[in-house]
């Protein structure tokens, strides 16, 4: 009772103490996964894949941080002079020859790689460029090769692109060829995950890694941890929001920028 009186008279007194718990409550919730982050994993512990990148192949990196789906000449026009690098999502078009640049697979938009690479060139940047190659199949890996090849050659491109794939064998013949590239793991949540399918999920991505002989591992942000301890021998790849008001955001990119496990972490 004498609690609830002292409440009473101190209402006004509490009420911006309030506010900042009900604040940060909310934050936590709207960014619980990036808080999970934080915590304390629970991974399989007898897990130990002593494997590596077999090409080696080297990308020119001047820092961790990346600008995420640069789709638009525009997008590409406004990006410093100073950036690190960039990332953009292609389709190969396989009756035409070329590398069309759009996210969504039904919406394309008419700009092609060459014609954004123009762009790039007459902008002068030094970033290297992630190219997220969304239909890579074994039908169209050779001449989408051959295209990319010709498009590094043109626009002096030697190792400043990557190649991210979620198809694991025609990766291989990037990699062969002196492209560094990744990995796309499947979307699974490890914090979800029992420890026996967790386990499963890092021996498919083990035996994946093997096949597109990648130099590196992309995936969310919240399986970043996971992939980081199972196969420290591979650069990671994550991608982050960001947040202008979240204090749970703020400190979750700062996380992200101090963690030197991490090769590139891409931002919109």
């Amino acid at each position: 009772m004498n609690m609830l009186k002292w409440v009473a008279r101190n209402k006004y007194k509490l009420m911006p103490a309030i506010a900042v718990l009900l604040y940060l409550a909310a934050d936590l919730w709207l960014h619980k996964g990036e808080a999970r982050v934080w915590w304390p994993d629970n991974f399989p512990v007898d897990k130990n894949y002593i494997i590596g990148p077999v090409n080696r192949n080297q990308l020119i990196n001047s820092g961790r941080q990346w600008v995420q789906g640069v789709n638009t000449i525009e997008k590409l026009n406004g990006l410093p002079a100073e950036t690190n690098g960039l990332e953009c999502d292609v389709y190969f078009n396989l009756q035409k020859g070329i590398f069309e640049v759009h996210h969504d697979p039904d919406k394309y938009t008419g700009l092609g790689l060459d014609s954004l690479l123009t762009a790039y060139r007459r902008k002068k940047l030094a970033a290297s460029v992630w190219l997220d190659f969304k239909n890579l199949v074994p039908a169209n890996q050779q001449p989408a090769l051959t295209e990319l090849i010709r498009l590094r050659d043109k626009f002096g491109l030697q190792h400043k692109l990557l190649v991210e794939s979620m198809q694991a064998d025609p990766l291989a013949a990037f990699s062969d060829s002196g492209f560094f590239t990744s990995y796309y793991t499947p979307l699974f949540n490890p914090y979800l995950n029992s420890l026996q399918t967790s386990g499963e999920w890092t021996d498919s991505l083990a035996a994946a890694l093997h096949r597109s002989k990648a130099d590196a591992l992309s995936g969310y942000y919240f399986q970043y941890p996971m992939l980081k301890k199972y196969f420290p021998n591979y650069r990671i790849l994550t991608w982050a929001t960001r947040s202008r008001f979240s204090l749970v955001n703020g400190l979750f990119r700062r996380k992200l920028n101090n963690d030197r496990g991490l090769f590139i972490v891409l931002y919109p």
